[in-house]
């Protein structure tokens, strides 16, 4: 018991001792912060290593400040007092950039050694702990002298202040310990992350084949660059000189270039700015070419007198290489501001991509200010941290931002390829209608092949302007085609209209086909006689001539496919019912009718829609068999209609008695006809016809009442 009253009695009485000399007591007083401790508490001893005794460090002559720069590299001890009035005792101590550690403590519990504690992958973590950060045990209001040594890597001189000790802090050792474990957990999610994101971008790459390769080519450097840096390279035990010589530099031009590479890809430069592209060329080759040159430095520096004899070598505190970092980073700044003014233009004018970029190129400017704090004032410690890990979070959200701008751009060119598309298709339309390729059972043209074909039933309407030879040969050329396509153009939109499509257009001639019901062709006809009488109207007003149509309408089973060879081929159709419907269209000229259309048609139409009669039985040419052909009366003017319609059953009456041979009877039938309705050309033709059957007698044995047309 003597022994320690007596041990705590000396203990008081050196500290004591040392307190005169003392200038100044540092005073612990922050509960839950750090505190970095200012130069005016701390005292510099030069030429004692790591061996130096507590004794010889109690006799020893410390001065104010370092003299010697070589002291960086050979290690150098401070003291100073302090007085802990945190609620804790344990006390944690820290110095940035340190990678040899030894301390004394002397305070009433006796001097305590901390042993020597040198940087290697297996020596990290321990009890008392972590790193170069000590855990120390300091009583409450008391005084306590801390001699503490530090020997740096050589690299570190460039991060080093002058005279000596840049930063050392102390705490609370919970709070110091966690500023460490937080700075290792920053890099260590910032690595994850990058790396996350540059595999995602480059499994889109491999999709998309974009700008997304430079994404993931970045954010790969990125990753590399913060797994070779304090502190994630010192856990897992990477060379420090990849961190702190110009090697390090490598990684930033390399960087550069990748970035660089992207603005010019992303912007379209050698296709919407091609003066600007070739400056931002020569930046990629500048940064390129200053990747050998440093790998060379660095690899002299590797066992070089410059780090090792910094009395022949001073410390420049601008940084490794022969252009720093600063610097370095100058040009790039001037392109990515370039870029800036880019991409805001472009903005400006509507571009959504280009305000992702301009926000993207934006960012990095906030990280300039937290790293020229890093540079300038060489901070370390949990601000300098929380600074480090901004610009990190940062940084990757430029390339998330990134990521929005290349999709953005992605979805514009799938629009604008999406509207070539639909207007591609819009022309095929033009040529190829949908119709055609639904009746095909297909999806898309690019389904439809050489042969595909169907069978279904299908109404064919052939129509046709009366004497065009004639009328075409009053004509230019170039009047001729204007002509056409006006008419045209007034007739396909009506098929549409109706539910059906044209199939081809045969110089004035329509040929259109409906595959919901004979309604639709009917309807058409009757809406194309409608818009004839309006383009008439126009022509008459200009001095020309009206012109007057045919339509013929039958309905029957198709083959319906695609003809030709695999470089042309054509939709069409194969049936006698087309044949038909063009002869009935024929047939127009004949009865000087508008709208004739066959038996077939007839049955299938809607009851009671349309007014009709039954004009003849005929045999076309090239057939024995006879059909019977209706005219369809809604064609008309409205005028006309209402005489026909008025003398519906009485051409009823006379076209049975003319087909029961009892011509007699019939003819003052027709001739009432025309009586009533002057205009009816039927009527008219079965008069003449009747009369010469009279006249001429006839042979109730063969004749049939089938009228065969022995032309077209």
């Amino acid at each position: 018991m003597k022994s320690r009253h007596l041990f705590f009695i000396l203990s008081l009485m050196l500290i004591s001792a040392e307190l005169a000399k003392a200038e100044e007591v540092f005073v612990l007083d922050s509960a839950s912060q750090q505190q970095t401790i200012e130069r005016k508490y701390i005292q510099f001893l030069e030429g004692y290593d790591e061996h130096a005794t507590f004794e010889q460090l109690q006799k020893a002559d410390w001065q104010s400040e370092l003299f010697s720069n070589q002291s960086f590299v050979d290690g150098y001890w401070v003291k100073f007092f302090v007085r802990n009035e945190l609620d804790s005792t344990i006390i944690g101590i820290f110095h940035n950039l340190n990678f040899e550690k030894k301390i004394f403590v002397n305070n009433s519990l006796g001097v305590k050694e901390y042993p020597y504690w040198k940087y290697h992958k297996d020596h990290y973590v321990s009890e008392n702990q972590m790193g170069s950060l000590y855990r120390l045990v300091l009583p409450q209001q008391e005084v306590t002298v801390v001699y503490d040594f530090f020997r740096s890597k050589p690299f570190n001189r460039y991060y080093s202040a002058k005279n000596g000790l840049d930063r050392l802090i102390l705490g609370n050792w919970k709070d110091v310990q966690s500023t460490e474990i937080i700075s290792l957990v920053v890099s260590i999610g910032f690595v994850a992350i990058s790396f996350a994101f540059a595999l995602y971008y480059l499994f889109i790459f491999l999709v998309s084949k974009e700008s997304y390769l430079w994404l993931s080519l970045i954010l790969f450097q990125a990753t590399a660059m913060i797994l070779t840096t304090y502190p994630t390279g010192m856990y897992l035990g990477f060379s420090l000189w990849l961190t702190f010589s110009a090697i390090n530099l490598t990684n930033y031009a390399i960087l550069f270039i990748l970035l660089l590479q992207f603005f010019r890809k992303i912007l379209i430069l050698s296709d919407l700015h091609p003066r600007i592209n070739k400056i931002f060329i020569i930046g990629i080759i500048f940064y390129a070419v200053l990747i050998p040159m440093y790998v060379i430095e660095s690899f002299n520096w590797l066992e070089g007198e410059q780090f090792n004899d910094l009395l022949k070598h001073p410390p420049d505190n601008r940084g490794a290489g022969f252009i720093p970092l600063p610097f370095m980073v100058i040009p790039f700044a001037f392109l990515l501001i370039t870029a800036i003014v880019i991409s805001f233009k472009r903005w400006r004018k509507g571009d959504v991509s280009a305000g992702y970029l301009c926000l993207s190129f934006s960012l990095p400017f906030l990280m300039l200010p937290m790293y020229g704090v890093f540079f300038i004032f060489k901070m370390f410690g949990l601000a300098t941290l929380f600074l480090i890990a901004v610009g990190r979070i940062l940084f990757l959200a430029m390339f998330i931002t990134f990521g929005f701008a290349v999709a953005q751009r992605m979805n514009e060119l799938k629009e604008i390829a999406l509207e070539q598309q639909m207007r591609l298709t819009e022309a095929y339309q033009r040529f190829v209608p949908n119709q055609l390729i639904s009746s095909l059972e297909k999806v898309s043209i690019l389904d439809v092949q050489l042969g595909d074909q169907v069978q279904k039933e299908m109404s064919i309407l052939f129509s046709d302007i009366r004497s065009f030879t004639t009328l075409s040969e009053s004509m230019t050329p170039d009047e001729n085609f204007r002509f056409i396509n006006s008419y045209l153009s007034l007739m396909g939109p009506l098929v549409r209209e109706h539910h059906g499509y044209i199939d081809k257009y045969v110089g004035d001639s329509i040929m259109a086909l409906f595959d919901r019901t004979p309604d639709d062709a009917v309807h058409t006809s009757i809406s194309m006689f409608k818009a004839l009488s309006e383009f008439n109207e126009d022509r008459l007003r200009t001095g020309n001539e009206e012109i007057r149509i045919g339509i013929g309408i039958n309905t029957g089973m198709l083959i319906f496919g695609t003809l030709g060879e695999k470089d042309r081929m054509e939709g069409s159709v194969i049936s006698d019912a087309v044949n038909l419907a063009a002869r009935l269209e024929g047939l127009t000229k004949l009865y000087k009718t508008k709208l004739l259309i066959s038996e077939a048609t007839f049955k299938k139409l809607t009851l009671d829609v349309f007014k009709s009669r039954l004009i003849d039985k005929v045999a076309v040419k090239g057939k024995e068999a006879s059909v019977l052909v209706y005219e369809v009366l809604d064609a008309e003017t409205p005028e006309i209609f209402e005489k026909k319609k008025t003398t519906l059953k009485l051409f009823e009456q006379g076209f049975d008695l003319y087909q029961n041979q009892r011509f007699e009877e019939a003819l003052p039938l027709f001739c009432r006809c025309l009586e009533l309705v002057p205009e009816d050309t039927v009527a008219t033709l079965y008069v003449e016809r009747c009369q010469i059957l009279i006249s001429g007698g006839w042979d109730t044995e063969t004749w049939d009442g089938v009228n065969r047309m022995e032309t077209k």
